[in-house]
């Protein structure tokens, strides 16, 4: 069984085999910058599909194992992949990268698109741990799996292994965020509680004064 930092490092290989072939898709297409730009946005969204079965699928797996590990005795449960249609919002990410080769800038144009790729290929592997835990009895939480040596924001919310125990915490993930959430179940794994400004920073919108709250939190982290 896979443990929670080996499962975030298969799931850095399936990301980065995600973004090694749309790269290589933006080099081989030639032609005018709009005929590149209709090429990647027919091609890219259907590599990242490819590699986000892969990774709701590592997801699945080392939920199960989880489980297994804590020793849940309830086998009713069944662990479903979660891959949420994003092909709109992923066409606006490949067209946003794309905006550099109308000025003949390649370089830029991968590094963007090396960061869609990334976050929308991981999103699955976070979705399916995060939707469920929510579904399942025998989960308590989740927890964030970070590298230990990554952002500030990532180490905050991931600080002393806390547990997000509301049903309505989301995953926050940044580009080339290579975090994971772990499932947390039973009593004796419940570890300590995130503060509430954690759930805040999770929040896509937040207000003027909850923004400066969250960055004064984080900074402590850095």
């Amino acid at each position: 069984m896979a443990t929670a930092r080996e499962s975030r490092a298969a799931l850095q290989l399936v990301t980065g085999a995600a973004v090694d072939t749309s790269i290589a898709l933006l080099s081989s297409v030639s032609g005018t910058p709009q005929a590149r730009r209709a090429a990647l946005l027919n091609g890219v969204p259907e590599i990242i599909s490819y590699f986000q079965e892969g990774a709701a699928a590592l997801a699945v797996d080392f939920y199960e194992d989880e489980r297994l590990r804590a020793g849940v005795t309830d086998r009713t449960f069944v662990t479903e992949f979660v891959v949420n249609d994003r092909t709109v919002k992923i066409r606006r990410g490949v067209a946003w990268a794309s905006d550099p080769l109308f000025s003949d800038d390649e370089a830029v144009a991968g590094k963007r698109l090396a960061e869609v790729v990334q976050l929308e290929t991981a999103r699955p592997y976070r979705d399916t741990i995060v939707e469920n835990r929510r579904r399942d009895p025998a989960s308590v939480g989740w927890r964030r799996v970070s590298s230990g040596s990554g952002c500030p924001f990532c180490k905050a919310l991931a600080a002393k292994g806390a547990v997000f125990r509301e049903s309505t915490a989301r995953f926050a993930a940044h580009e080339n965020c290579h975090c994971t959430a772990q499932p947390v179940f039973g009593k004796n794994d419940t570890g300590e509680e995130v503060p509430a400004i954690a759930y805040v920073a999770s929040r896509r919108s937040r207000t003027a004064a909850e923004r400066e709250a969250v960055r004064g939190w984080i900074a402590y982290y850095e």
